[in-house]
């Protein structure tokens, strides 16, 4: 945000405004329909909020026949947080439930839809390492934490929208969903 706010001449925060306005408009959280047929992949990724002391957890479902995005939840490493995920989940007609071996899935997740080994767990594997290359945020070794939970959320969405979820697209689609450049000067007044 920095970069960019150098680059236009504007101050951080109207970069910080334009981004959270803009994920809410154009990457909102993506939603099957009830009773849609799905292959999921679950695994939990950590991060930092407002402190290197404050660890969050991005539980992430993927769904194994197209690849996307389908679902998140931030919290602890826990019960409650999986709890969350696992009911959105539940309206959904899951054939597998691939996961690590975390005890947690066990407790949640129905035995004969669940399997756990690490061997299956590829693509949500490699979308969490595609998550830390593309947003600096999620890098395990940085600097870098998130002020805030809705901006974890925001940035989540945004990778899920413009670099998972689009069938032949790019990261650089962004830039043709418009109001990129004059949202930027419209905040630098404030």
């Amino acid at each position: 945000m920095n970069a960019i706010s150098k680059l236009f001449d504007v101050w951080t925060t109207a970069v910080l405004k334009w981004g959270r306005n803009f994920a809410k408009k154009q990457a909102p959280k993506p939603t099957l329909s009830p009773g849609t047929p799905v292959v999921l992949e679950l695994d939990e990724m950590w991060h930092y909020i407002q402190n290197k002391k404050n660890k969050l957890w991005i539980w992430k479902v993927l769904d194994r026949t197209t690849g996307y995005l389908i679902d998140w939840e931030c919290g602890a490493r826990d019960k409650e947080t999986l709890e969350k995920l696992a009911t959105r989940l539940a309206a959904l007609n899951v054939s597998v439930y691939w996961t690590d071996k975390w005890q947690v899935y066990e407790s949640l997740l129905p035995a004969s839809k669940h399997v756990q080994t690490k061997a299956e767990t590829h693509r949500i594997e490699r979308n969490n390492c595609t998550m830390r290359h593309w947003c600096g945020r999620f890098k395990r070794k940085s600097i870098i934490v998130s002020k805030t939970l809705e901006m974890v959320n925001l940035t989540v969405a945004l990778f899920a929208r413009f670099r998972v979820n689009r069938v032949n697209g790019n990261v650089f689609d962004i830039l043709e969903e418009g109001e990129m450049t004059p949202n930027i000067i419209i905040y630098s007044e404030l």
